[in-house]
């Protein structure tokens, strides 16, 4: 028996708050391809009805935003998301299905030398600087309707600081002094266990919001290098520095073990630009590849790594997927400098 089709026009003329309550149930991911279809399926997917109804009907999702900065004075940002591209019939290429999307996001504030968390739908941009000197300012990106919100400062300026959220609270720590090298004195926080540990230099410490007591981690904890690159996935420190395998940290043995099954993954040239984040439980990995004569630019990679703890000691990665992301070549001037997981 044939099966009827649903008229197109059907779809089109149906008013906007059923049309709203069908794209809450479509995933994020599809947003900029719907957007194609239409110049009204477009309007709808910013009104914020429409994420208000996802969050209500329990269907938000964890979507992955990227911001590329600029070495330029200017310091203009550039934000991307994840989501899926388009499949042309032309399409002879093995790809991945996915692609960062640009996304338009006007009158962004500085973001160089900031510290960006995800808190539910928001991504705050806390200190930084501005025209050279630490700021104190704290601004807030509503992912639903991609505008900043200026926010309360901080009693304290500060320069490469680092914040964690906690128990609802966002915890910001170091730079506040100003080094021999210009740059403020630099900490990095990471949430373990309920508690806030955070290493700069050679040590560190863990606070317990609960009895607000301060413990010593010792050295073994900390590499003595900047927590760039790391992220926390089901209460595991996951790492990763130039050069070097992906490690995750055993809090029970008090030491860092390497991350199993990566081999299909390339080795990252040695001053690649290397980013991880929690994907929903996942490990979202973000690389550069120098590119043109004289490695004048670079394309932006991705890979989606599931986790498995096979027993105490080991915990092995399987590469879901890896692709290049970004459809075009930026500028070596360009670098990936956050990747934040926010919940829309």
């Amino acid at each position: 028996m044939k099966k009827n089709k649903v008229p197109t026009e059907l779809i089109f003329s149906l008013p906007n708050d059923l049309l709203v309550n069908i794209l809450a149930r479509v995933s994020r991911l599809d947003y900029p391809i719907l957007s194609l279809v239409s110049k009204r399926f477009s309007s709808v997917l910013t009104l914020p009805e429409l994420y208000q109804t996802r969050s209500l009907v329990g269907l938000t999702e964890n979507c992955l935003y990227v911001c590329l900065l600029s070495s330029r004075a200017d310091r203009i940002p550039s934000w991307f998301k994840l989501c899926r591209r388009p499949i042309l019939a032309s399409d002879t290429r093995k790809s991945s299905g996915y692609v960062l999307a640009t996304i338009p996001i006007p009158h962004s504030p500085p973001l160089h030398r900031s510290s960006l968390v995800a808190v539910g739908s928001n991504i705050y941009n806390i200190g930084g600087s501005i025209s050279q000197s630490q700021s104190s300012s704290v601004s807030i990106l509503d992912c639903w309707s991609h505008t900043w919100l200026e926010g309360p400062s901080m009693q304290v300026e500060r320069e490469y600081p680092s914040a964690s959220l906690l128990d609802g609270k966002i915890y910001v720590t170091g730079g506040c002094r100003l080094t021999f090298h210009g740059c403020g004195d630099q900490t990095d926080n990471v949430v373990v266990d309920g508690k806030l540990h955070s290493c700069g230099g050679y040590k560190g410490v863990a606070y317990n919001p609960n009895d607000g007591r301060w413990d010593s981690l010792g050295s073994e904890m900390n590499l003595g290098l900047k927590w760039s690159s790391s992220c926390v996935i089901e209460n595991v420190i996951y790492y990763y520095y130039h050069n070097e395998n992906i490690k995750w940290y055993d809090t029970k043995v008090r030491s860092w073990r390497t991350l199993n099954g990566l081999k299909t993954l390339p080795r990252f040239a040695r001053y690649a630009n290397v980013r991880l984040a929690d994907y929903g439980g996942k490990m979202a990995l973000f690389w550069d590849k120098f590119t043109g004569c004289g490695n004048q630019n670079r394309m932006i990679w991705c890979a989606i790594i599931a986790l498995e703890r096979r027993n105490n000691e080991e915990i092995w990665g399987n590469v879901e997927w890896s692709d290049a992301v970004l459809p075009h070549q930026v500028p070596m001037a360009y670098v990936c400098e956050y990747v934040v997981a926010v919940n829309v």
